[in-house]
């Protein structure tokens, strides 16, 4: 297992160290110890879940407003191929009368 500290961190175990060696050498301190650092890593992995999810949320979130905005998007220019096909329609119509 390994433990990565801050700067911070380390200077309070620097600060600390008698008192740290002290948990290692009884056994009640290490557990101690031991279950800190579980809890620890547990919040941190939590924390970074819960960041994780957040930006997921956002994303789909985008996501769903992307694909309304294409289809509407996809409705507009349909519409507009109609009209245009039938103004075409019209011309080419127009054009046949006069010949």
């Amino acid at each position: 297992m390994e433990i990565t500290l801050s700067k911070e961190e380390l200077e309070v175990v620097r600060r600390n160290k008698r008192e740290i060696e002290k948990r290692f050498n009884d056994l009640e301190g290490l557990e101690r110890t031991l279950k800190y650092l579980k809890l620890k890593y547990l919040r941190d992995h939590r924390d970074r879940l819960r960041a994780k999810l957040g930006e997921m949320r956002k994303l789909y979130k985008e996501t769903i407003e992307f694909e309304e905005k294409a289809r509407k998007d996809k409705e507009l220019m349909m519409a507009f191929r109609r009209e245009l096909s039938e103004e075409n329609r019209k011309l080419r119509s127009e054009l046949e009368d006069r010949r």
